[in-house]
């Protein structure tokens, strides 16, 4: 089996305080409401304990479709600067397994937030199969720029209505 790491971290200005930010992002059950669906994502369920904080387990992906779920936790919560998540996703068809770590970074700066989202891959694979690589980055790549824009779209139009605001 061939072991390899991909990371890759995506930034935003977003014209919202950093309470609101972690608030919509630790708030698992509700992704719905600023995260619309895409091919790879569908919701996040079965949140235990909720509210969320560190050591919650979620069910993500595409609860209810075998193959396209995954279980994950909360590894890291500290209100209101940063958040941390991990899962592992298989890939039946490719024999493979992926360790997904994501570390959210909220910095208050000039009266907006400064997100930082920092992906790290940890991916094994049968060697064969390791020239399909590029094109597992690219699915999590196009993600995580959604979720990036989505976060950036939803918070922006909605910061006076937020909790907090």
């Amino acid at each position: 089996m061939a072991q390899c790491q991909w990371h890759k971290i995506y930034t935003a200005t977003v014209n919202a305080p950093p309470e609101q930010l972690f608030r919509l992002l630790s708030d698992l059950p509700n992704y719905g409401d600023w995260l619309p669906g895409s091919s790879q994502y569908g919701g996040t369920t079965d949140v235990e304990p909720y509210p969320v904080r560190r050591g919650s387990r979620y069910h993500d992906g595409k609860p209810g479709e075998p193959g396209k779920d995954w279980w994950g936790s909360v590894t890291g919560f500290q209100p209101p600067g940063s958040l941390d998540f991990q899962h592992t996703i298989n890939v039946s068809q490719l024999r493979a397994t992926i360790d997904v770590h994501i570390h959210y970074s909220l910095e208050a700066q000039d009266g907006a937030t400064e997100v930082s989202r920092w992906l790290v891959l940890d991916i094994t694979l049968p060697a064969v199969f390791r020239p399909v690589r590029p094109l597992i980055t690219a699915r999590f790549d196009k993600e995580n720029v959604r979720t990036i824009a989505a976060l950036k779209a939803y918070a922006e139009a909605h910061s006076s209505a937020l909790p907090g605001a």
